[in-house]
C-alpha cells in the first residue's frame, strides 16, 4: 500500500471508530512485516507509529507498554533508513516519531524532557504546518498537565490559527474542543459552550465521530458546570452510545463519572452513588488506571457528603470517615499525578464535610482539619493561575466564615 493511501483511510476510520482504526493498523502492520519484500521501510515505520498513537490514546496499561515497543521499532527502522531519503521526508518522520514519543510520556506522566522534545518535533516539522499544528496541540496538553494556563491557551490558538489558515475542517474542530476544555478549566461556561458547539456543526458537517464526541462531552461539562443537570445527563448517554468496550473502556469509565456527577446534581443521589460503584470504578480498577480511580473516589466521596446532608445517613463517626476516607485517597492520587485543579477542589470538598460536623461533638476535631483544607486549597488555586476562578471565591468564603469561628 503505498504511503499516501494508507493515511487517508486510516485517517477516515480515526474520525468514525477507534476500535476499528485499531484493526485496521494492525492489519497493515501485518501485511508490511510478514514476508513481504516489498514493504516500503518508510510506510512500515508510519504504520508503527499510527497504531502507538490510538494505543496511547486507550490509556491502558499493556497497550502504552505495546506503543513503547512499536516506538522503538519505528525508530529503528528510521534511523536504517536515513540515507536513502530525501532531507524532507526524513525530517518528517523523525518529526512525528518524536511527538508519538512525547504524547506516550505524556499519558504516562513522565514530563522532565517533553517539552524540550516537543519543540524538537515543532522545528523538524520544518514547513509543514499541520505537523507544527498537531505538535501544538500536545504542548498546550503539556501546559494544561503542569497548570500553565496561559502557555496552554498560547498553543492552542497558535494551533488554531494555523488550521483556519490550512481550511481542514475537522482539524479546525479538534483546536475548538481543546480550547473549549480549557475556558471551562478557567470557569468561562460560555465561551467553552461556543466553542464546542462549533466544534459539534463542523462534526456533524463532515460526519465526524471522534469530534461529535468529544463536543457532546464538552457540552456534557458546561451543562454540569451550569446546573443544567438534564441536559448533561442526556449529553453523556449520547456520548456513551459512541465509544465501543474494550477499546474505549477507561473513557467509558471517565463518561460514568461525568453522569454520576450529574445525577448527584439532579439529586438522584442513589443512582449516583450506583454509577460510581457499578460503571465507573470497576472499569478503572480493571486496567489499575489510576487517575480514574482518583476521580472516582472523589466523586463517591462528593456523594457520601451529600447522603449526610440529606440524612440518608446518621451524621456519626463512621459516616464522616467513610467520606473522609474517600476524599483523602483522591486527593493523594491527584496531588501524585500533578492533577492540581482536582485536588484543590478535593481539598474544598473536604472542607464541606468537616463544616458539616459545626453543630455536633465533632466541632473541635475537624475545626482544624477545614481550616488547613480550605488554605492549602487556596494556596494551590493560586500557583496553578486559577485564583480568580469561581471555586477560589467559594474557598475563600467558607474560609472567612471558619477564620470568623461561624464554623
Amino acid at each position: 500500500m503505498k504511503l499516501a493511501e494508507f493515511l487517508t483511510q486510516g485517517q477516515q476510520l480515526r474520525q468514525q471508530d477507534r476500535t476499528l482504526a485499531i484493526d485496521y493498523f494492525e492489519q497493515c502492520l501485518q501485511n508490511t512485516t510478514d514476508g513481504n519484500p516489498e514493504a516500503d521501510l518508510g510506510t512500515t515505520a508510519r504504520v508503527l507509529l499510527d497504531l502507538a498513537v490510538e494505543l496511547i490514546a486507550t490509556r491502558q496499561p499493556e497497550a502504552l507498554q505495546r506503543a513503547q515497543e512499536l516506538l522503538q521499532r519505528a525508530g529503528n527502522i528510521l534511523n536504517q533508513n536515513l540515507e536513502t531519503q530525501n532531507p524532507e521526508t526524513s525530517n518528517e518522520q523523525k518529526a512525528y516519531l518524536l511527538y508519538v514519543k512525547a504524547i506516550l510520556a505524556l499519558e504516562l506522566g513522565k514530563l522532565g524532557d517533553v517539552l524540550n522534545v516537543l519543540q524538537d518535533a515543532y522545528d523538524a516539522y520544518g514547513n509543514d504546518l499541520d505537523g507544527q499544528a498537531l505538535t501544538d496541540d500536545a504542548i498546550g496538553q503539556y501546559y494544561v498537565k503542569v497548570g500553565d494556563a496561559q502557555s496552554a491557551l498560547m498553543s492552542f490558538e497558535r494551533s488554531l490559527s494555523v488550521r483556519l489558515e490550512l481550511g481542514d475542517e475537522s482539524a479546525i474542530g479538534k483546536s475548538y474542543a481543546y480550547l473549549g476544555q480549557l475556558y471551562l478549566a478557567f470557569g468561562d461556561a460560555n465561551q467553552a459552550a461556543s466553542l464546542f458547539q462549533n466544534t459539534l456543526d463542523l462534526a456533524l458537517a463532515n460526519s465526524d465521530n471522534f469530534l461529535r464526541l468529544q463536543a457532546l462531552k464538552g457540552l456534557a461539562k458546561v451543562g454540569i458546570a451550569e446546573g443544567q443537570w438534564q441536559t448533561a445527563i442526556e449529553l453523556l448517554k449520547d456520548s456513551i452510545s459512541l465509544l465501543k468496550e474494550p477499546v474505549d473502556t477507561i473513557e467509558i469509565g471517565y463518561l460514568y463519572c461525568d453522569l454520576a456527577e450529574a445525577l448527584l446534581g439532579d439529586r438522584q443521589i442513589e443512582e449516583s452513588l450506583i454509577c460510581i460503584r457499578i460503571n465507573a470504578l470497576p472499569r478503572f480498577r480493571d486496567f489499575e488506571y489510576q487517575r480514574g480511580i482518583a476521580i472516582a473516589k472523589h466523586i463517591r466521596g462528593r456523594i457520601y457528603v451529600h447522603r449526610l446532608l440529606e440524612g440518608l445517613d446518621s451524621l456519626d463517626e463512621d459516616a464522616i470517615e467513610t467520606a473522609e476516607d474517600s476524599l483523602l485517597d483522591a486527593s493523594i492520587g491527584f496531588e501524585q499525578f500533578g492533577m492540581m485543579g482536582d485536588y484543590a477542589k478535593t481539598l474544598y470538598d473536604l472542607a464541606c464535610l468537616y463544616q458539616l460536623c459545626g453543630n455536633s461533638q465533632f466541632q473541635y476535631q475537624y475545626q482544624g482539619k477545614s481550616l488547613r483544607s480550605l488554605e492549602l486549597s487556596l494556596s494551590v488555586l493560586d500557583q496553578i493561575g486559577m485564583g480568580n476562578t469561581q471555586l477560589a471565591s467559594q474557598v475563600e468564603v467558607m474560609l472567612n466564615q471558619v477564620m470568623r469561628g461561624s464554623f
